[in-house]
Parts: C-alpha cells; structure tokens; sequence
C-alpha cells in the first residue's frame, strides 16, 4: 500500500488530575520536517517525542500540539491551578523599574508586564512533580503517542489508497495512448513515403533524362534523402521508453511503500519522451495527443506529491 503525507489524528488522555490533549497533523513535504510544540514545563520530553516520531513516520511535515487542559474537581468545576511565584515577580517589577528608571519612561510598571516574565506565574503541581512522577507522565505520553502515531498512519494509508486506485487509472490511460501513438506512427511513415513518393516523380516529370548515370546519381540522392526524412520522424526509440516508464510506475503503484521521490522522477522523463514524440511527429493528430498527456502527467504528478 501507498501512503498519503496528508491525515490528522487527535488524543485525550488524563493522568492523577491533568488532562492532555494532543494533535498530529501531516502534510507533504520533500523530506521529514518535525515541528513539536508542548509545555514548557515538558521540554525534557521534547526529544523522546522526536524520536518517537522519525521511527513512525518517514515523510511529511509534521506538527504535533500538546496542549495541557484545565483539571476538573471531583465536583465537576474547572480549577485551573494557577501559583504565583510572589519572589519571581518581585525580581521582575524591581528590574522593569529599574530599567524604566534608566529609560527615562513615564508610564509606570504594570502587572501584565510582571506576569509575561518566565516563571512568575506557573501551573500549580508542574515544579513540584518528582522524578517518579515525572517518570510516569513521559511513559504514559509515549504510550498515547504511539497510538497516535497509528491513528495518523491510518489515515495516511486510507488517503494513500484512494490515490493509489486514481493514479493506476491514470496509468491506464497511459496504455491507451502508447497504442494510438503506435498507430499514428505507422499512419505517419505511410503518409510521408507517399509524399516523398510523389516529389520524386514530379522531379523526373520535371527534370526527364536518358542519361543512366545522371538517373541513377538522381535516385541514390533521393533514396538519401527517403532515409533522412524517415530516420527523422523515427519515434521508435521514444515509444519504448514511453512504455518503459508507463510498466514502472505501473510497478511502483503497485508495490507500494515509500514511492513519492520515485514516481517524481519517472514523470520528469515520460514528460521528456512525449515532448520528444511530439516534436519529431510534426503530426496534427500526435499533438492532440500529446497535449492530452502532458496534462494528466500533470495531474498525475500533483497527486503524487502528497505520497510518502
């Protein structure tokens, strides 16, 4: 199966009396980009939780909240457990005054400008948590990470699914129009040895001659020029390497895995080889097809930019 870089995945958990929401959201991105935001007071987690993450998800930009709810009394009331650290702020005031002082300012120390320094204000329990504590809040998170992680994964491989069914349809298409070129190619050479035909005996019409040596330098200069007209509207290189990229996304699709860097290459070059086809056909009928497959490669290459 195929994975999709886009999902979203959330958790509640409660651990004693705190509740911790977390969310993962997935986007795609060239490589692994891991963006975590938790509280302050868990920074020391912030590199398990990396860890976690790189062994669960190969690709993708990723963010991850982990947001602290309010705790609830047993009698059903939010009670946020807030504490000041009175020392902190006194620290803090004594130093904006002193500042202020310095600055020659008029308007006086507020006590919004106290409490948006570090520390002054903290949640109630989240200094006093001990080793063991601490201890158990990390494997509880880690465990509730993990399923997280399945969640998101889930949903990336249900998204990778549906892409995987639109793209092999794609692919299919693909295979119709290596056919009609097959057929329009040998529409083409038949067209142009008719033409070819015709100007040589417009020339002798033109030009009569009993000279044998002059007809026959005569016919071997246009059997040259037979040649490189032909070997001009030759696609027979192109059209195999048509096929070859088509059987290798086919492949690829199918197998799945990690396809999105690999998939993104072989557009690149059925986009060269239909370029190519189109301009050495010089056909009304071939362009029309290649325009019609410039854009489903198109297509075909924004939708898989968001695999893994």
């Amino acid at each position: 199966m195929i994975i999709s870089m886009t999902g979203f995945a959330s958790r509640i958990f409660t651990l004693g009396e705190e509740t911790y929401k977390m969310e993962l959201k997935s986007l795609n991105h060239r490589f692994l980009d891991l963006k975590v935001r938790i509280p302050r007071d868990l920074a020391s987690f912030e590199a398990p939780i990396k860890v976690a993450l790189e062994a669960g998800i190969k690709r993708g930009s990723i963010d991850l909240w982990i947001e602290r709810q309010n705790g609830t009394k047993s009698d059903g009331k939010n009670d946020a457990g807030f504490r000041v650290d009175e020392e902190r702020a006194r620290v803090a005031h004594a130093a904006l005054e002193s500042l202020r002082a310095r600055l020659g300012l008029q308007e006086p120390v507020t006590l919004r400008d106290v409490i948006s320094f570090p520390e002054v204000v903290v949640r109630a329990g989240a200094d006093e948590r001990d080793a063991g504590q601490l201890a158990e809040l990390e494997k509880k998170m880690t465990a509730e990470l993990g399923f997280l992680i399945r969640d998101l994964t889930d949903m990336r491989k249900s998204e990778g699914g549906r892409l995987q069914e639109a793209l092999l349809g794609i692919v299919s298409g693909f295979r119709e129009s290596h056919g009609k070129f097959l057929q329009l190619r040998d529409d083409i050479r038949n067209r142009a040895r008719e033409r070819v035909k015709k100007r040589i005996e417009q020339c002798f019409e033109a030009y009569p001659t009993t000279d044998d040596r002059l007809r026959a330098l005569m016919e071997t200069r246009i059997a040259q020029e037979i040649s490189s007209v032909l070997d001009r509207l030759d696609v027979e290189e192109e059209l195999t390497r048509f096929k070859g990229h088509i059987d290798a996304i086919e492949t690829l699709l199918k197998n799945g895995g990690a396809v999105g860097k690999k998939l993104d290459f072989l557009f690149q070059e059925l986009n060269r080889e239909v370029n190519t086809l189109g301009n050495k056909s010089q056909d009304l009928g071939v362009s029309g097809e290649v325009i019609e497959l410039k854009t489903r490669i198109e297509q075909m290459r924004e939708q898989s930019l968001n695999l893994e």
